[in-house]
């Protein structure tokens, strides 16, 4: 029961022939044996490799190698072959060496190939010919002759061709598949069915006295099914509430209809179009394709038997009354459909009309593979790429469509298809009906298409479109048409997570009664369309849903050759589900490297996570981790690997994780490495235009990119098309970069406050995110405890008004400001920090010890100071070491509202983290906490690893240990600071993504308590901090929430210190707001909601 699921040991023997086998192609017979292993071992083994095996002759095995087409190509292959001519075959075979192979090239990883995938593709279609034309008496003999009637898809594709070859009816499945029995191609593997047979032949001969096979000894002790997996992981199935909330057809939303009243087209100011033709959207640069017209392209007879079967799909139980004139008209939705937004037990699954007549559905396939094969021919980049994103299992009949529209007797208004994917096209084709006119015209291109039965347009559903006019519509007239395409809320993280825990029940089933011994099991082996993912069995019960998500996510691009990028928020483990992959991909491919490329800081984090989760069973025998310094331990390992590549030593998989700025030696000193699979941690410095590590990183020969981030966006949409144009290059060629900035230009434009540009705003948010759905897995939220995030407006001192106004800080002058490095923050923190600042040096709060402060001999600084300055920081010094604290302290309003905060936090015996961007800030904070006996803590910025790593030891485990001051920009980095529940930013950058960073060392898992956030912005320069951290906030609400979003206007925010739910902190607000500080100003101005700041439109 546990074979497919789980790894066991080989033999040296064995590895040595299935390397023989997957280098060279040819196929190998063995036999059990001690030095070859059991059959458990062999079809292991066998199938790890993606090997195929089949059983015979007597008493063996004959192993061959992995088929290097997928099984729909296959069988469209073999039925053109055996129809075919001598000539005709001999073309086919000549064809067959100038295409690519990607499964080939997959399941050959780091073997040389010493074949040509066309010669076993040729032995197979050579031998499908013979079989579908030999007599009966040649048959029954080929059963015991070749191993190809022992594998699938090969044996039964043969008999499925020879039945309709000798005009046998071949009988329809009893089962609601859409697929009868013999062409159900991802049936049980042979390697399953044979372990199988074998588990049969052990139960005869126990019950029959025979002595059982001696069970291999555990590593560990086993595990229950019902511990593999952590609480909410699995489905739960509740039976009741499948029966009343899952039947909602009718609740499909395919339209976005932009205007209250219906706008229908006539062909006037249209150019008809009869013949094939190809369009574009643009001409010269930035051109793409948008439609595609094949009159005649589908058999009439092919139209009309799928129309037989698609027609009753069609009724007026639907949501598309605005694009028929308020009526709802004649339509329906057939295939896979997600319901996210509707109370559904599945959120992702088949439609109504599907569920109930998978069978007879059956007869629509030859027109789907009909459309399926017209648009690989005629759109070829669209359709790879939607192959790539499609997930297996919402595929119809093998196709790269999802979803079927089908409309009858319907005249579209004016609409765009919502939630389609924008790398592909939707495929158009009537395929039943009497009518004049009803032609399709796409308003951009002025074009409108003359669709008969037959014809087909594939096109870009997001153009507007309709309908023109019926000639003699007073004449009963019939139309019915199908859209085929895919749908891209199947590929959102609720339906990999909805999918996941599906898998995750169906492996329980599976295991039911058992205890899972072995150290490794395939959380895909319920699926064999799945691509394997092994996992280690302890670890499988600490992967959240999401992470397991993001995994399936990953494998099945992976599989099909492409790379993607893992937006998942911060704090929610991209770290473990970067190493499980690692994990997985090691365990297929022994022998492969793996290039994890993060920065420096953050290399410590990737070792700390290892050595944590190889404790349950994550190992790794390679883990080569460096900053770049020249380690002796790190020289080892290199020179290891040396000796490795030279074939000096049995070559073996290495993980390298190293930084950027080390990676250019790396490639020099081994050239030609080529890595499986390529992870970049905080992948969104890839994104940066003219960016040297992009350029590295390009250098390589790995078509497997994974990026993770939880901020893909940084400060504008264009990073997020470079970031997917990384990961897919083909993804540019559909989506044109200007073409891609004309859309981000619309977002910005609304949400830097123009209201009229809501509409185009809309529709570009929802193009660019339909365009990114199947290489971009996102997951924003959590399900950690709440957090209470506020703006806290901080007074300033009759002291820091005076310099303020000394130093002009309005706008203007604030960037006059920044260029001379006048830096009003120093002034925000302290008058003490600004005078300071500018006489070059930091006098100490307590000892009078000088520290100097961080500074540029090129920038111009006042090196002298107005006696009445030196005066006033003499006097704050005073002050200071005559422990007139509180005095000191009155003279900033953030200085005074954050140590009332940290004295709230030590009374309430919790720990807080203050954060800031500059060495004076963070040097000032920790002297006056210090000088108030708070016991504090400081991590810096130029701080050694190993600091960092005692001082998080130490905040967890001392409980004295109450405030930790750490530097923003660097320290916020690879740290989990979780025994802190409130997080002080002192200061904002202006990029909100550094400071969300910063958030998430203590807001992410293994957080228990609620976390409060307090933001402190002075009345000089954060104002201006600010406005910009709310715009790119908008922005990236728009395209990875999908929520339209603007940044809110002054008069729009409310102040909710008096309306605060929680008594304690409404208290607390009201006290700041009545402390006085020097000068009798207040400490607190306002207190506002930070997600207030960012107004979402409906």
């Amino acid at each position: 029961m546990l074979n497919g699921l789980t790894r066991v040991s080989t033999s040296s023997e064995l590895e040595s022939i299935l390397d023989i086998v997957q280098s060279s192609g040819e196929i190998a017979v063995v036999f059990t044996s001690p030095s070859i292993g059991d059959l458990e071992t062999i079809t292991s083994e066998t199938q790890r490799r993606q090997l195929r095996i089949a059983g015979i002759p007597r008493g063996g095995y004959t192993i061959l190698p992995a088929i290097p087409l997928y099984d729909d190509e296959l069988l469209q292959m073999c039925e053109r072959y055996t129809s075919a001519n001598e000539y005709e075959k001999a073309e086919m075979r000549n064809s067959l060496y100038m295409r690519e192979y990607p499964l080939f090239t997959y399941s050959i990883r780091h073997q040389r190939a010493l074949f040509h995938p066309a010669d076993y593709v040729s032995r197979i279609l050579q031998f499908c010919s013979y079989y579908v034309q030999a007599p009966d008496a040649d048959v029954l003999p080929l059963q015991d002759k070749s191993p190809f009637l022992h594998i699938s898809p090969i044996k039964e594709i043969c008999k499925h061709l020879r039945l309709i070859a000798r005009g046998t009816p071949v009988a329809p499945d009893d089962s609601e598949s859409p697929v009868p029995e013999q062409l159900r191609l991802h049936a049980e593997s042979d390697a399953e069915k044979l372990a199988a047979e074998r588990a049969t032949a052990m139960s005869i001969a126990t019950s029959s006295g025979g002595a059982s096979e001696t069970e291999q000894p555990s590593l560990f002790s086993g595990v229950a099914p019902s511990a593999l997996f952590q609480k909410g992981a699995v489905e739960e199935v509740d039976k009741d509430a499948e029966d009343t909330m899952e039947d909602l057809t009718g609740e499909e939303t395919v339209d976005a209809v932009h205007s209250f009243q219906a706008e229908y087209l006539t062909l006037d100011g249209f150019e008809l179009v009869t013949k094939a033709s190809i369009y574009y959207d643009r001409e010269g640069e930035g051109q793409r394709v948008v439609a595609v017209y094949i009159p005649g392209g589908v058999p009439e007879d092919t139209c009309r038997a799928a129309a037989a079967v698609l027609e009753p799909a069609a009724t007026k139980k639907n949501l598309r009354a605005p694009t028929n004139g308020g009526l709802p008209p004649d339509t329906g939705i057939v295939g896979y459909y997600d319901y996210l937004t509707n109370p559904t037990q599945h959120k992702c699954r088949e439609t109504e009309y599907s569920r109930r007549n998978w069978g007879l559905l059956a007869q629509s396939e030859p027109l789907l593979k009909h459309l399926d094969k017209l648009y690989s021919q005629l759109a070829p980049m669209h359709h790879h790429l939607q192959r790539v994103a499609i997930p297996s299992q919402y595929q119809l009949c093998g196709t790269v469509f999802s979803t079927i529209t089908v409309n009858r007797n319907f005249r579209t208004a004016v609409h765009t298809d919502k939630g389609d994917f924008r790398s592909g096209l939707g495929v158009l084709s009537v395929i039943n009906g009497e009518f004049e006119g009803c032609h399709l015209a796409i308003k951009r291109l002025k074009k409108a298409f003359q669709l008969k039965v037959g014809d087909v347009l594939l096109f870009d559903t997001s153009l507007e479109h309709g309908n023109t006019e019926v000639v003699n519509p007073e004449i009963h007239w019939q139309r019915t048409s199908v859209v085929c395409y895919l749908r891209t809320g199947l590929m959102s993280s609720v339906c990999e997570m909805e999918r996941r825990k599906h898998l995750n029940r169906l492996i329980l089933l599976q295991l039911l009664n058992t205890e899972v011994r072995n150290t490794t099991v395939n959380i895909n082996g319920a699926d064999s369309s799945l691509p394997p993912l092994f996992v280690p069995t302890r670890l499988a019960s600490h992967l959240a849903p999401v992470q397991l998500a993001a995994l399936g996510f990953i494998v099945e691009r992976t599989e099909k050759q492409s790379g993607c990028v893992v937006a998942m928020t911060m704090g929610l483990g991209k770290t473990l589900v970067a190493l499980t992959l690692c994990f997985s991909q090691l365990h297929l491919a022994p022998q492969a490297d793996i290039l994890i490329l993060t920065p420096k800081p953050i290399i410590s984090h990737w070792v700390d996570e290892k050595n944590k989760w190889g404790m349950h069973g994550l190992h790794f025998p390679h883990f080569v981790a460096s900053d770049g310094l020249n380690s002796l331990e790190f020289e080892q390992q290199l020179l290891e690997y040396e000796r490795q590549r030279n074939n000096e030593k049995p070559k073996l998989g290495h993980i390298f994780v190293i930084n950027g700025e080390y990676l250019a030696g790396f490639l020099r000193r081994f050239k030609r490495f080529t890595p499986l699979l390529m992870i970049v941690d905080e992948g969104h410095r890839v994104a940066a235009k003219g960016n040297k590590l992009t350029e590295s990183l390009d250098r390589l020969r790995c078509n497997l990119r994974i990026v993770l981030s939880g901020t893909p966006l940084q400060n504008d949409a264009s990073e997020l098309y470079r970031l997917v144009g990384w990961v897919n290059k083909g993804v540019s060629r559909v989506l044109p970069p200007k073409r891609f900035q004309e859309l981000a230009n619309d977002i910005n434009q609304f949400v830097e406050g123009d209201d009229g540009a809501f509409y185009n705003a809309v529709m570009a948010q929802e193009y660019i995110q339909d365009w990114m759905r199947g290489f971009v897995f996102r997951e924003m939220e959590n399900d950690l405890p709440p957090l209470h995030d506020y703006l806290l407006i901080c007074g300033s001192s009759d002291v820091q008004r005076e310099y303020e106004e000394k130093l002009g800080l309005t706008e203007t002058a604030m960037t006059a400001l920044k260029a001379t490095e006048h830096r009003p923050h120093h002034l925000s923190t302290h008058p003490a920090c600004y005078l300071a600042f500018i006489s070059d040096s930091y006098q100490s709060m307590v000892s009078g010890w000088t520290v100097r402060a961080q500074s540029n001999t090129s920038r111009p600084r006042v090196s002298q100071l107005e006696e009445i300055d030196t005066m006033r920081l003499e006097q704050y010094v005073q002050l200071v070491e005559n422990e007139q604290l509180d005095a000191f302290i009155d003279l900033s309003g953030k200085m005074r509202v954050l140590v009332d905060i940290v004295l709230r936090v030590q009374a309430r015996k919790e720990k807080l983290i203050i954060f800031s961007l500059y060495v004076g800030s963070q040097d000032l904070i920790h002297r006056t906490l210090t000088a108030l006996r708070v016991c504090t803590f400081t991590v810096r910025g130029r701080d050694s690893q190993d600091r960092r790593r005692r001082a998080m030891q130490e905040f967890s485990e001392n409980k004295d240990l109450i405030v930790l001051v750490l530097s923003t920009k660097i320290a916020a980095y690879g740290l989990d600071f979780t025994a802190a529940n409130h997080v002080v930013l002192f200061d904002s950058w202006w990029n909100p993504q550094v400071d969300a960073q910063a958030i998430a060392r203590a807001y992410r898992r293994n957080q228990r308590k609620p976390v409060t956030v307090y933001r402190l912005i002075s009345a000089t320069e954060n104002k201006f901090v600010l406005r910009s951290q709310t715009r790119k906030i908008a922005l990236f609400k728009c395209i990875l929430h999908e929520r339209t979003s603007r940044q809110a206007l002054p008069d729009e925010l409310e102040d909710c210190a008096a309306n605060e739910k929680d008594e304690e902190r409404r208290i607390f607000w009201a006290k700041l707001k009545t402390t006085s500080l020097a000068g009798d100003s207040r400490a607190l101005l306002n207190v506002y909601r930070y997600q207030e700041s960012v107004r979402e439109s409906e």
